[in-house]
């Protein structure tokens, strides 16, 4: 009895691409001998459709693509779609076959936390159902369950193991749960945990692809009855992963770095943004600096080196070495390199401000002039040639505000902003494992510096600071407890302060790829104006 898993990349709201797509890998599921056919959730219109629901024909072309899907089946097909009934929406799966819909079955659980808010669109469904479904000349029961209903520690409904009480045979999970650091550990003990629970096999069809800021990493996966690892989809790809459920083979998933895993979602995030919005070509400032180095390398590998655009900027306090080392990085990865000197511009504008700057004290006013020049010619080459800027700054100074609005923070896409300067450092030694000497050694070597005054460096302590940053904002360690576990009061409290006062800059940013647990995106959630601080 063979199972395809098939992993696919929806683009939201494009019904003819979706369903030719589903379409294609069913076929190609038959053709290698598949029994049933699986997609993952809401795969027809793609996932997350967010306020799409609420405009007109949204939906209805959803119910119009399954039912040209459901026209075009033979062996069972079963579908992530859409289901309106009256004013009520939900997040359903559909079983086909014999060229109908033969039944659906509704979401449980509708996750409300983080980049997660189903409970605004669909209504839960009413209870797990366990389908009789034909394989082979007879029939198997499935539990068949949609995403979060794997995920079931915290509510009162206890999907699979209801499931099992109602006489499955296996469970069939459709997800589109999209990565984190650690995720895909997390999905395999679930899984586990829920095999040893119901002594049932359970299939697990993720979506892959990127979708705004969230990337979904596919990684399919079942595991018998007996815990061995039945099927197993790559990371990061399109695949049709092939689970026999009468297998005794335990598959071995060969171990990859989190290094690996990041940067494989990043060029995955940029190549489909890309792609999904019409976009082709890339251009970035190339500061001979590891943020832009590292932007450059990623955008190299998801869009091909002919198609970005590096740009030197420099000014008068641009270093001998900041320029050289750019200019060789960008001959390292074989893209364009241009040379655009910014002084003369910037000379200008002081010479403007010098009546309105008279006696004060020069300070980021003056620094920032340098910033936004840059960004300005980086947004003309991209009004003039449709290239689209990548931003460059990481989480690490998006949290403390070490960025300029309208400068270094301009840009179609901010490629790094979930990396911490920590992680910015160890995948770019990766990538010169891995890759060859991409990146000069310079570049990983020198002190960082935006170098907008005289002999200026960060004013971090970055193996201090970037570990704190990411123990407040995606451990959610609060001042008390971080000051409780060792740490300097003063230190804490003044990052913590800064992390919430910038909240502003961040609202204005790019948006970013999220790659961890809490990004600054849709999933993290604070006011602009606030008042609160920690004293």
């Amino acid at each position: 009895m063979k199972f395809a898993l098939c992993q696919i990349n929806p683009i939201v709201g494009d019904f003819l691409y979706n369903k030719e797509k589903i379409l294609k890998y069913y076929l190609k599921s038959i053709k290698k001998k598949a029994d049933v056919v699986v997609f993952p959730e809401l795969i027809i219109s793609g996932y997350p459709p967010q306020d799409l629901l609420w405009e007109e024909g949204f939906v209805e072309e959803n119910l119009n693509s399954l039912s040209y899907l459901a026209r075009k089946s033979t062996i069972p097909l079963i579908v992530g779609f859409i289901r309106k009934d009256g004013n009520n929406l939900f997040n359903s799966a559909a079983i086909c076959y014999d060229g109908n819909v033969q039944a659906s079955c509704d979401k449980m659980l509708l996750p409300t936390y983080d980049v997660f808010d189903e409970a605004r669109y669909f209504t839960k469904g009413e209870r797990p159902y366990v389908f009789s479904v034909p394989v082979c000349g007879s029939f198997i029961k499935i539990g068949l369950q949609i995403c979060e209903d794997l995920w079931d520690h915290n509510y009162d409904c206890k999907v699979s193991k209801k499931q099992m009480e109602l006489g499955a045979n296996l469970i069939l999970n459709i997800s589109a749960s999209p990565y984190h650091k650690d995720r895909f550990i997390k999905r395999k003990d679930i899984l586990i945990e829920k095999v040893r629970e119901t002594g049932l096999p359970i299939l697990y069809c993720n979506m892959v692809g990127g979708q705004d800021e969230l990337i979904f990493d596919g990684q399919s996966i079942a595991y018998s009855g007996l815990e061995c690892l039945i099927g197993y989809g790559k990371a990061f790809l399109e695949e049709v992963v092939m689970v026999d459920l009468d297998s005794q083979e335990n598959i071995k998933i060969k171990t990859r770095s989190k290094e690996s895993n990041m940067y494989e979602a990043l060029c995955l995030g940029v190549k489909d943004y890309f792609k999904k919005t019409g976009h082709v070509e890339a251009v970035l400032g190339l500061s001979g600096g590891i943020d832009s180095a590292l932007v450059a390398s990623i955008a190299s590998d998801a869009l091909g080196e002919d198609k970005v655009h590096g740009i030197s900027l420099p000014s008068k306090y641009s270093s001998d070495h900041s320029l050289s080392d750019a200019k060789q990085l960008a001959e390292n990865l074989g893209i364009d390199y241009r040379n655009i000197p910014i002084q003369k511009a910037v000379d200008e504008l002081r010479t403007g401000l010098d009546p309105h700057f008279v006696n004060t004290s020069s300070n980021v006013a003056e620094e920032n002039i340098q910033a936004r020049i840059r960004g300005d010619l980086l947004m003309a080459l991209s009004n003039k040639f449709g290239w689209m800027v990548l931003s460059t700054g990481n989480k690490t100074e998006l949290a403390l505000g070490y960025c300029t609005l309208y400068g270094d923070m301009s840009g179609g896409l901010a490629v790094i902003s979930d990396l911490s300067k920590e992680d910015v450092y160890a995948i770019s030694r990766w990538i010169n494992n891995n890759y060859g000497q991409r990146i000069p050694n310079n570049i990983l070597m020198k002190p960082p510096s935006a170098e907008l005054a005289p002999n200026q460096v960060d004013p971090f302590d970055y193996d201090l600071i970037s570990p704190l940053v990411d123990t407040i904002i995606e451990k959610k360690k609060s001042p008390t407890q971080l000051i409780e576990s060792g740490l300097d009061e003063d230190l804490v409290k003044s990052v913590y302060n800064r992390i919430l006062m910038n909240e502003y800059k961040r609202r204005q940013a790019a948006p970013g790829l999220r790659l961890t647990q809490k990004a600054f995106g849709i999933g993290r959630r604070f006011p602009i104006v606030n008042n609160f601080q920690v004293k």
